[in-house]
């Protein structure tokens, strides 16, 4: 007789159990994938149909072009609508920095860079980023009932704001199509379309921008630059570190240096900031003075956007060329992107300004004549010459016709208000004591302005270094002239100093022309990402920031 545990103890055959585990699992299995497919699963409605989204990107697109289209000289947002509506037409009116709802990895490198524009030089919101965030969010949640004509606008906006930066990385802040560098703006949608594709827009970013040296070097330092002023911006004046308001300091023009010191101590600079702007003194960084540091430093930060401003205007390529900048009274040999000499110069008095502009220097000359401008004899040296008759011949000067004949001086009427006329000119020796001094490097330009050296070698020490008519006077100009010279005539072993040493006048035209910009830019940075800002010696930048950021505002 069996108990009844026993009886409890069913007996299965060994090919039965396995059948039993078998199909146990399979119906386990066949469960998880339902649950798994039910926490997956999405509503049908909506579906990207990138068929309708073509066409309401392509209705919308068309709906840009204004009336302004017929106007000569446009807007530069309706230039921007016509690059947008080509930009487009080659991609077939499909979508570009959206798939599967979602945005793409171009559109976040597109965003992200709108969103930091500031870093970029743009105070302002020029690229409407405010109209792209709605439609952002909206796709992300995917809850609307107009989600493809929501679609259809992200993507307007987006390229809109994409084509327009890029545009304005590339030469600046434009208001207008008539400044355009129109060989560019025409090669942008397509550009752009590439770099999408072959997804690498972050490259073709930086590739737009200007690659001079001075650009980059500026760029490199702007990050820290608005983040410090920040920083000082919104800490609580008790609580900012010394290190950052040392800097800070420095960067506003309140202090000589960057750091406290027993030279520099902190009081004694605060105490400077608050005398210089009538604050009440007590050498701390009380409420008025931390908001008035806070304010220099803003101006601060217009003066370095206008800089990169500027730099963006200058139409500039190749990788060495001489930098001339005016402010910072110094000449820079550039060679493969690298700074490899720098030289001090002597720049225009303030009535009588250097001009910026660009060329290629195509001439050095060893023992230079100095045909004087009309304008420095009729307002310098004309009364001179009518008081002491042998003024001209004891400063060795003379008189030339137009076929740079010599003529006697008696011929000259020095009683006339304009005693050359058209037909004469003065002209001084080629001397050590030549205006020009020794060297002389031309390059062709509408200001009559050129590169020489100078007898008043005495003016290099002072800081402030305006005192030329509007040439640029250059300290050690055979130094510069050797290295044109070997740069060009690699076989020739010519020594410049050997020829100066002669006497005697001697032209050498250069293979090579070598492109040199001589700019107006007063602000510079070196590779410890520190920025430098010099004296607005014309007076310019508040003229020009005004112009350019009319609505200044907090960064």
């Amino acid at each position: 007789m069996k108990t009844e545990d026993q009886l409890l103890n069913f007996y299965f055959p060994e090919e039965k159990r396995f059948k039993k585990y078998f199909f146990t699992g399979i119906r386990n299995l066949l469960l998880l994938l339902f649950l798994l497919l039910m926490v997956s699963y999405h509503h049908p409605y909506p579906v990207q149909n990138n068929y309708r989204l073509a066409e309401l990107i392509s209705s919308q697109a068309s709906t840009q072009l204004t009336a302004n289209d017929s106007v000569s000289i446009k807007n530069i947002d309706d230039q921007v609508k016509s690059l947008l509506i080509e930009f487009y037409q080659i991609r077939n009116f499909e979508p570009a920095w959206i798939k599967n709802f979602k945005p793409t990895a171009q559109f976040n490198i597109i965003y992200n860079l709108l969103d930091s524009a500031k870093y970029y030089g743009f105070p302002f919101d020029y690229f409407y980023l405010e109209d792209i965030k709605p439609f952002h969010q909206k796709i992300n949640h995917l809850n609307t009932k107009i989600l493809q004509a929501d679609l259809a606008q992200f993507e307007i906006n987006t390229t809109f704001s994409a084509l327009k930066i890029l545009i304005f990385l590339h030469q600046g802040i434009i208001k207008t199509d008539s400044t355009i560098n129109q060989s560019f703006v025409e090669d942008l949608p397509y550009l752009l379309n590439e770099a999408i594709e072959q997804k690498n827009l972050q490259q073709k970013i930086k590739s737009v921008q200007p690659q001079i040296v001075q650009y980059k070097n500026i760029m490199h330092s702007m990050s820290y630059f608005i983040d410090m002023n920040l920083s000082i911006k919104y800490t609580t004046p008790s609580f900012i570190d010394d290190k950052v308001l040392a800097k800070s300091l420095f960067y506003a023009g309140i202090s000589e240096l960057p750091e406290f010191n027993n030279t520099n101590k902190k009081s004694n600079v605060l105490y400077k900031l608050q005398d210089r702007y009538h604050l009440p003194h007590d050498s701390i960084l009380n409420h008025a003075t931390h908001e008035k540091l806070v304010s220099l430093l803003e101006q601060k930060y217009f003066q370095a956007c206008l800089n990169l401003h500027r730099l963006k205007k200058l139409n500039h390529s190749g990788d060495s060329y001489l930098f001339v900048n005016i402010p910072e009274f110094k000449l820079q040999v550039i060679e493969s992107n690298q700074i490899k000499q720098v030289f001090n110069v002597i720049v225009g008095k303030k009535h009588t300004p250097t001009p910026s502009f660009s060329s290629s220097l195509e001439k050095v000359i060893a023992n230079p004549y100095w045909t004087v401008p009309k304008s420095i004899v009729n307002k310098e040296m004309i009364y001179k010459i009518r008081k002491d008759s042998s003024y001209l011949s004891r400063n060795g000067y003379f008189i030339i016709n137009n076929n740079e004949e010599r003529v006697p001086d008696s011929i000259i009427d020095w009683s006339k208000p304009d005693p050359l006329g058209n037909q004469y000119w003065v002209r001084q020796l080629n001397s050590s004591y030549n205006a020009l001094g020794q060297v002389k490097f031309l390059f062709p330009n509408k200001y009559s302005v050129y590169l020489h050296d100078t007898p008043a070698k005495n003016l290099f020490k002072n800081q402030n270094r305006t005192y030329s008519h509007g040439c640029i006077r250059l300290q050690n100009p055979e130094k510069l002239a050797q290295y044109l010279i070997d740069k060009n005539f690699s076989q020739d072993k010519t020594d410049f100093s050997a020829l100066i040493n002669k006497k005697e006048h001697h032209t050498i035209d250069l293979p090579q022309k070598m492109d040199i910009h001589i700019q107006y830019i007063t602000c510079s940075a070196d590779n410890q990402s520190d920025l430098e800002f010099f004296n607005d010696i014309y007076d310019l930048d508040r003229t020009e920031i005004n112009q350019i950021f009319p609505d200044q505002m907090e960064i």
